[in-house]
């Protein structure tokens, strides 16, 4: 496979520090995380796998090989199954999982082939499409012939999708304002994990009903009042995975550092909670991405910081990332305002918490040139936040919450 050398363009790099990038430098991150996963399955086809049925596929139909290979949960796959090589810890079915790859792929380009797809928890998952249930068998026999999927079994040939024990990857869909988007609901990767809570089993579907009613009234929110912010996540983002909810009182997301476009989340409780949860995550792949290409802070900066949404001290690089996000979402607040009534007041408070949070950057003395000019458009997005006026009593309000959230950063570190 031939992996192309990618640079990220200064003025692609100036409009992503500013927050809002815009469509073509979403898909030029997509581009170089693909490059990422070739890379990556490169390393693991040193150690077995369907290299003859994968490079079939790429030759056949190179555009529905990289839509295969370039999916965000590969890149997931391909890092944590590469970190186990490393470490001398990779299972069969890790090494295994690339053939549920080549196959999908294979299909997609028409190539006739067959596959031992591995059984993770009871499921053999092909990607992007759905999972056979396959009780305690180790592997499933699938096979594809003119660009159909299917099952091999002592009970015969099985057309796939369809079939006992099918279970089909769920999609979100919405279109407002003229742009859609069409996501994935995985609740059936064996390699969605990695957030701060478990990844949510088999949803059932009054469950997914009520995700996708929430999702069309926050695309319709976001299509809305932020449209530039809408057309970067219809052009970058391909998957959401449900978290288990484990407190009812709190609703938790979080983004996997190798898998650009995709993140887990409990299901927000509201359109605009939905919103402001998508704008924030995405902030935090479109960063992720940008790491893989530039280098904007030193690594031998060891020191802790504080994070102003947050109690426990966080790295140079870490606290970096919380200021990128939620400079997406003071935006996203601000954009809300006479829309959801809670919007004002968040947008006063995460305006300060961007302002305080990047200070810590600037005057940290630890970032590259390329870091500086990052920090310097991040400032200028900042600053714009800092100057749209609030009500007074909801300033005092942000003051008030951001010097709560210090002190119980001091109490609890003791500096």
């Amino acid at each position: 496979m031939t992996v192309a050398v990618h640079q990220l363009a200064p003025d692609a790099l100036t409009a992503l520090a500013g927050g809002l990038g815009g469509a073509e430098a979403i898909h030029e991150l997509r581009r170089t995380q693909l490059s990422k996963h070739l890379l990556l399955i490169r390393y693991l086809l040193d150690h077995g796998g369907p290299a003859g049925l994968l490079e079939r596929a790429r030759q056949a139909d190179p555009a529905a090989f990289r839509r295969v290979v370039g999916d965000p949960l590969t890149g997931g796959w391909a890092a944590i199954a590469g970190r186990a090589v490393l470490a001398g810890e990779a299972s069969a079915g890790d090494l295994g999982y690339l053939s549920a790859i080549a196959v999908v792929a294979a299909a997609r380009a028409g190539i006739d082939g067959s596959v031992a797809v591995p059984v993770h928890h009871g499921l053999a998952v092909l990607p992007g499409v759905g999972a056979i249930e396959a009780g305690d068998a180790a592997t499933v026999e699938v096979s594809t012939t003119g660009g159909r999927l299917f099952r091999l079994s002592g009970d015969g040939v099985v057309a796939l999708p369809g079939g006992h024990g099918w279970l089909p990857v769920r999609r979100l869909t919405a279109d407002a304002c003229g742009q859609s988007i069409d996501l994935a609901l995985d609740d059936l990767h064996p390699y969605r994990h990695g957030h701060h809570v478990p990844p949510a089993n088999r949803l059932d579907d009054a469950e997914v009903s009520r995700w996708q009613e929430t999702f069309t009234d926050a695309w319709t929110i976001l299509a809305t009042c932020l449209p530039e912010r809408a057309a970067e996540l219809a052009a970058g983002l391909e998957t959401l995975v449900p978290l288990l909810q484990t407190d009812p009182r709190s609703a938790r997301s979080a983004t996997i550092r190798h898998a650009f476009g995709v993140f887990g989340l409990t299901r927000p409780g509201t359109p605009g909670d939905f919103a402001v949860t998508l704008v924030h995550e995405f902030q935090h792949s479109k960063l992720s991405a940008i790491l893989d290409l530039v280098q904007l802070t030193d690594p031998a900066d060891d020191r802790r910081y504080f994070a102003p949404w947050r109690t426990d001290p966080r790295p140079l690089p870490g606290l970096l990332q919380g200021v990128y996000a939620f400079a997406g979402v003071a935006d996203t607040w601000r954009a809300l305002r006479g829309t959801v009534a809670v919007a004002e007041a968040r947008f006063a408070e995460t305006r300060l918490q961007v302002d305080r949070g990047l200070t810590a950057v600037e005057e940290s003395g630890s970032l590259t040139a390329d870091g500086l000019r990052f920090a310097a458009e991040l400032r200028r997005t900042a600053d714009r936040l800092l100057a749209e006026p609030v009500p007074d009593a909801v300033a005092r309000d942000a003051h008030d919450t951001l010097a709560r959230i210090h002190g119980a950063w001091q109490d609890r570190n003791g500096r």
